[in-house]
């Protein structure tokens, strides 16, 4: 068969593009002038033909559509080298692909299976623009870039699972049975997922292809934890279904405490569904996917007798795909609950918590093609309600503040995004690309049903209790990108400049956190944070010919500047467990980041260098946040065994408490460096395929610790995993 490829946005021809017939040996490469010669003897009607370049997009097609079709490939330049990947022939590629240029990190599910890692937040810890933040309550948030957790977006299959309470997630929550990877976006550029996104986005991609019958796993390790995890799966023609559990405890023993019964006692029942179906109709053409995610949750610390219990719940619906006379369209829908009790104990006394939250969300986004200009226009509405309850029972305090409420929040966005491609050189090898985004967002808050508290004084308090829960804020963000991308034989580079605006709208919790204040130092609302940012980032990618030894190798750097306007600050009272925030003004924040990768020896060695640097203005706007990391992994196959190892080095973290009559007091972790190491030995016998892993974390001994809790600690786990 001979053909001949060519790119799809300049119309030059490709030389060197991969062509082979999956599963077998045959193959070839095009020429010079874009031609190829493929050896199709013995080869089925629904052989798999497929079409690699490192500068370009793999497209697989079937060999009849080839002998039927048109004889002329067209291939899509790839913008920036995102990783992605392949399951059963169905590639999946990452959804910020449709945004604006920025740095962009794959994590795939395997590198979470060989390192047995205990939930997503130890996997995430990996990458150098990451820390992973963990409470006394056993939670675990991250930030991005130095910013704060609620600057993060996390997302499960592009539905938002941030709390509307306090805009965060707990990535402990998170089953990575069944995950087919996790996209880190860097930066706070992007427009398709809302406001909000400061410091980045986190986006959980679940499977949507067959690649086992059934999976079990047991893990045991440090702090009597016990995790088992149970995933089936079954593919009935074009409809993939997948059914996950994951359940298990672990108990912390707080420093200078050797009796168990004072420590921390943790406890988690995940469930979820994901179900996908391809429609293949003249009208309807898509992937239809059903996901379905509950959590159970409960920290109980037996020292300071506190005690939190919450069940997590996300029913979501998309179609992604070719809609009749709507052609090329997104749509989802979503409904996310949480129930949630807390009891939080302090010397001054006790308070009772009650979080009832539902929220229904609904997203729509069109895309159109034409080549050298690509269209993404849509909008997202949310209408959620927070039934909110807080008792206290303190000894000489002044009761003041809110008691109950209902809190009501309306949102809707409209998000477009502008990419104009130019013909590209002579010679189709530079494309230079502008990009343009735009968004406006509108959030109305209104309250009803509030309890006040027994001192609360009407006179004094009322006119803030007016202001209090209700808003109608209107902003808009405008984002403009450049960028330049050159692809030749075994190389593509880009380099791009990123700018633009953003914003930040106050939760329900920072609101909520103004009734506690005395009247006399009590604003009547927040405002929204707003932020803007500059990133110059470079992207190289490439295959050297004359090294056969390496396969690929990468090379990522960026440079951003944040300056935020009213930016929030959390401070706690004195001898309470609840913060307060506040708009301090002004604040920035500007780094550098790098990143090298090698893959070698056909993928069985790879080795990873990551290096990230940031300055901040106002230490107490951005808490114990390390302001340097470096991380050096390693990963080597070999048969039936996986060997990876470690190292990573952080900054000191500081934090500012602010202490009545003396003001902000200066907390300091020092700085220090470690290394984990973690293997896995696969034991396959017939047709039951099994591993054994180990996992050793922070090895070198640090006995660094936080109100008790060690923060550095060692710990070691011991995974047994069987599937069919």
């Amino acid at each position: 068969m001979t053909g001949s490829v060519k790119d799809r946005i300049t119309n030059g021809n490709l030389n060197g593009v991969n062509i082979t017939a999956e599963g077998t040996s045959q193959g070839t490469s095009t020429d010079v002038d874009g031609s190829f010669n493929l050896d199709i003897s013995g080869l089925s009607q629904d052989q798999m033909i497929k079409f690699q370049h490192i500068g370009y997009d793999e497209l697989l097609l079937p060999l009849d559509s080839l002998l039927n079709g048109p004889k002329i490939i067209t291939l899509q330049p790839r913008v920036l080298q995102f990783e992605t990947v392949e399951t059963s022939g169905v590639k999946r590629k990452p959804a910020i692909e449709k945004d604006l240029p920025q740095t962009v990190t794959i994590l795939q599910a395997e590198e979470f299976e060989l390192r047995a890692f205990v939930d997503a937040g130890d996997l995430l810890a990996t990458d150098q623009s990451i820390q992973v933040e963990e409470s006394l309550s056993g939670r675990k948030t991250i930030s991005i870039r130095g910013g704060n957790a609620d600057d993060v977006l996390v997302l499960y299959n592009g539905f938002r699972l941030n709390r509307p309470y306090d805009n965060v997630f707990d990535l402990s929550l998170v089953d990575m049975q069944n995950v087919e990877q996790v996209e880190i976006v860097k930066g706070g550029h992007s427009v398709l997922y809302g406001p909000d996104a400061f410091s980045g986005v986190v986006n959980i991609v679940p499977k949507n292809t067959k690649d086992k019958n059934v999976r079990v796993s047991q893990q045991f390790g440090s702090y009597a934890s016990g995790f088992w995890n149970a995933n089936a799966q079954a593919q009935l023609g074009n409809t993939f279904l997948s059914l996950s559990q994951k359940q298990g405890s672990y108990k912390r023993v707080f420093e200078d405490l050797d009796v168990e019964d004072t420590g921390l006692l943790t406890k988690l029942t995940h469930r979820s569904m994901d179900m996908s179906n391809r429609l293949k109709g003249n009208k309807v053409n898509g992937n239809l996917e059903f996901n379905v995610t509950q959590d159970d949750q409960l920290f109980h610390n037996k020292r300071d007798f506190n005690k939190i219990k919450s069940q997590n719940q996300l029913f979501g619906i998309r179609y992604d795909g070719v809609l009749g006379l709507l052609g090329e369209i997104e749509i989802a829908v979503a409904n996310h609950k949480l129930e949630e009790t807390q009891g939080l104990n302090s010397y001054t006394g006790f308070v009772s918590r009650k979080l009832d939250h539902n929220a229904n969300k609904f997203e729509v986004r069109k895309y159109i093609n034409m080549n050298r200009l690509e269209w993404m226009f849509g909008t997202q509405m949310e209408k959620s309600l927070l039934k909110f309850w807080d008792d206290r029972n303190l000894t000489n305090v002044h009761q003041v503040g809110l008691k109950g409420a209902n809190l009501n929040r309306d949102q809707f966005g409209f998000a477009t995004v502008l990419k104009l491609h130019s013909k590209g050189d002579d010679e189709g090898k530079w494309l230079t690309d502008l990009d343009v985004s735009f968004r406006q967002d509108q959030v109305k808050d209104y309250k009803d049903n509030l309890v006040y508290r027994g001192n609360h004084e009407p006179g004094v308090d009322g006119r803030t209790f007016l202001d209090f829960g209700e808003n109608n804020w209107n902003n808009k963000i405008v984002k403009i990108s450049t960028i330049a991308s050159k692809r030749s034989l075994n190389k593509t580079m880009a380099y791009w400049v990123t700018t633009g605006n953003n914003v930040k709208f106050p939760s329900l919790q920072q609101q909520i956190s103004l009734t506690d204040l005395p009247p006399g130092g009590r604003t009547a609302n927040l405002l929204p944070e707003k932020m803007k940012s500059l990133e110059i980032g470079i992207n190289v990618v490439s295959q050297p010919a004359d090294i056969p030894t390496i396969d690929q190798l990468e090379l990522q750097g960026s440079f951003f500047r944040n300056d935020f306007i009213n930016k929030m600050r959390i401070t706690y009272l004195l001898g309470m467990p609840i913060g307060y925030y506040e708009n301090i003004g002004h604040a920035d924040m500007m780094g550098f980041e790098a990143k090298m990768k090698a893959k070698t020896y056909g993928g069985a060695l790879v080795g990873e260098i990551g290096f990230s640097k940031y300055k901040v203005s106002d230490q107490s706007a951005f808490p114990f946040k390390s302001t340097f990391k470096l991380t050096v992994n390693m990963t080597a196959k070999w048969k039936w065994i996986t060997f990876g190892t470690r190292w990573f080095q952080e900054g000191e973290q500081v934090g500012m408490i602010n202490v009545p009559s003396k003001g902000f007091n200066e907390i300091e972790l020092p700085a220090f460096s470690n290394y984990d190491i973690y293997w896995t030995v696969d034991v396959n016998v017939g047709p039951i395929k099994g591993d054994i892993s180990y996992s050793g974390r922070n090895l070198k001994k640090n006995d660094t610790s936080l109100n008790g809790l060690m923060l550095r600690d060692t710990r070691k786990y011991f995974t047994f995993s069987t599937e069919l």
